[in-house]
């Protein structure tokens, strides 16, 4: 009986939510629905408890944000959303990592989720992946002086530490390269979602969700 009792009150939980506007983007709203809903997606895929506290919410409602603004700016530039086919393999990987089907949908039941939230929340986060591909990765590179420079950085620090020998450099180029691209992506995106959020006026109709600032 308990385990029948179990995702009922998962989803009796998310419906005591009242679906009022809690941040407005722009032309576009984020519901406290929607939020709760995006809280329940990120638990279930890390396989955690639903932490409901205001830097969860936090959290939470920033994604939405960047989300909204990030698929607003692919439509504008047309850039190539991920397709049906994109998404069901993403979900088939999320899918997989349950030893049985009946796992799997017995972890949505526990979360209050169903296979289409799931794949809606998924398509989102291939379209972020998607847009940081066409939209900054062709703009950056690295040059060998600042990979050498990386490299000599992490072996001092190895021989700081009197660790084992430290891989040579053309062992670890590419690593060191990847390593840079991704940092210099990282601030590109987060430049260009601060500069979007200022044209979008966002505003937050819930103020428990609205980000300190320096000097609060």
């Amino acid at each position: 009986m308990r385990s029948l009792l179990m995702p009922l009150l998962a989803v009796l939980a998310s419906a005591a939510i009242v679906d009022r506007i809690a941040v407005i983007v722009g032309r576009q709203v984020i519901t406290e629905l929607q939020l709760d809903e995006e809280l329940r997606v990120t638990a279930f895929l890390n396989r955690q408890s639903v932490i409901r506290d205001i830097n969860s919410r936090k959290a939470a409602a920033n994604r939405l944000i960047e989300q909204l603004l990030i698929e607003s700016e692919m439509e504008v530039s047309r850039y190539p959303l991920p397709g049906e086919e994109d998404v069901n393999q993403y979900f088939d990987q999320i899918r997989s990592g349950f030893r049985a089907a009946a796992d799997f949908s017995a972890a949505l039941e526990r979360y209050g989720l169903t296979e289409k939230v799931l794949k809606d929340h998924l398509a989102l986060q291939l379209t972020t992946l998607r847009f940081i591909e066409f939209r900054f990765q062709p703009e950056i590179d690295v040059s060998e002086a600042e990979i050498q420079s990386a490299y000599e950085r992490e072996t001092a620090d190895l021989r700081a530490q009197h660790s084992e020998a430290a891989p040579s450099l053309d062992a670890s180029r590419d690593s060191i390269r990847k390593a840079l691209l991704e940092e210099r992506v990282d601030r590109a995106l987060d430049a260009w979602l601060e500069q979007r959020r200022k044209r979008a006026n966002v505003e937050y109709q819930d103020p428990t969700l609205k980000p300190e600032t320096h000097g609060e």
